[in-house]
């Protein structure tokens, strides 16, 4: 026995099915055999006068309801009155974390001092929060402060790099580090000198 049923008439079965919740009187569907005991689908009321098939109804399955979470307010407690905010709401909020000076491939001519190094961030620092700051490798300062003098630097090229710490030492936000360069003129870059050159002999 061969059983026919045409896609087109896939997606009518399904609307029925779907009418058939609603409204079961709207739903007509008909099956039909013909002599070669083929079955058939269909809309339209056959010849021999066959009654409509009943449509099994469809089932339904209720969406789940999430609670939202809550969010920060920005003075390190949640808007539920719980004091500690997640992790991934305080990496969000700090994520504008950056190196503001010194200016990638900046060139600091002759320092007279100490080479400032400072940092910002969109939100103020929550208590026990603490930027370190590192050049070349080597820690320079753990601190609250937005600027860090950092002394002894050589004359060449140096990075200098920031990582923002909560209470928990866990790693919030780390800036992109920042290659400058510590430069000394001499008589041929100094604009302020004059040098001419005489032939010799």
């Amino acid at each position: 026995m061969k059983i026919a049923i045409h896609k087109p008439f896939l997606m009518i079965l399904f609307a029925f099915s779907l009418a058939a919740v609603a409204s079961p009187s709207i739903a007509q569907v008909y099956k039909t055999v013909d002599e070669d005991g083929n079955v058939s689908y269909t809309d339209q009321p056959p010849a021999d006068g066959s009654k409509p098939i009943k449509l099994a109804p469809i089932s339904v399955i209720e969406a789940p309801t999430y609670k939202k979470a809550p969010e920060a307010t920005g003075d390190g407690t949640a808007e539920d009155g719980s004091e500690e905010v997640p992790l991934r709401t305080l990496r969000r909020n700090y994520r504008d974390f950056a190196i503001i000076s010194p200016q990638p491939e900046e060139s600091v001519w002759q320092p007279d001092g100490p080479i400032p190094v400072a940092w910002s961030a969109g939100s103020a620092l929550l208590e026990g929060m603490q930027v370190t700051i590192s050049v070349d490798g080597q820690t320079k300062a753990t601190t609250t402060q937005s600027m860090v003098p950092v002394v002894g630097m050589e004359r060449g090229e140096h990075t200098v790099t920031a990582v923002l710490r909560d209470a928990k030492n866990r790693t919030i936000a780390t800036a992109k580090p920042v290659t400058f360069y510590v430069r000394q003129p001499n008589v041929f870059s100094n604009p302020g000198v004059n040098i001419s050159r005489r032939g010799g002999g």
